[in-house]
Parts: structure tokens; sequence; C-alpha cells
């Protein structure tokens, strides 16, 4: 039998923090994630956390806007109603 050294015992107990470490990293990692991902709106709405109403009223409030800023300029005022077009479009690709 072999008797253990002090230096063993210390060794072992270094693994054992090392790999406890990697372990809190590796935890510690996906929380910030997590945060991030709760943090970020783009992901709130166009994520699978958003039911379609939502992603319905988002898509017609910018299309709304969209063309009330292209009707009140008299130039892109000709092209309203294929740049309209564009953007719902646009907007339908994107929320599927």
């Amino acid at each position: 039998m072999e008797t253990i050294t002090q230096e063993q015992l210390l060794m072992d107990r270094i693994e054992h923090l090392q790999i406890k470490q990697d372990i809190e990293l590796r935890q510690l990692k996906t929380q910030v994630h997590g945060s991030i991902q709760l943090l970020n709106p783009f992901s709130s709405l166009f994520g699978g956390n958003a039911t379609l109403e939502t992603k319905s009223n988002l898509v017609n409030t910018a299309i709304n806007i969209s063309s009330q800023l292209l009707s009140r300029n008299s130039v892109l005022g000709l092209f309203q109603e294929p740049i309209k077009r564009f953007l719902v479009n646009l907007f339908k690709r994107f929320i599927n």
C-alpha cells in the first residue's frame, strides 16, 4: 500500500478546484447568455415568445408609419404604392 504524501493531496485538491471552476464558469456563461437574450428587445418580439397578434400589430404599426412618412413627401408620394407593397412583403417574410 502506497502512502499519500502532502504533495499528492495538494495536487488532488488543485485538480478538484479546477474542475469546480470549469463547471462554475460554464454555468456563469449560460446565465449571462440567458440575461442577454432577455434584454434583447428583438429576440422577445421576433423570437418564440411573441404571439402572432403582437407580431401582426408590430408590422401594421411599421407599415402605417412608413406610409405616413411617404405620403408627406411629395416626391416619394408617386412611389408610395409600390414601396408600400414592398414593405408589406418584406415584413411578412421577416415574420415568417
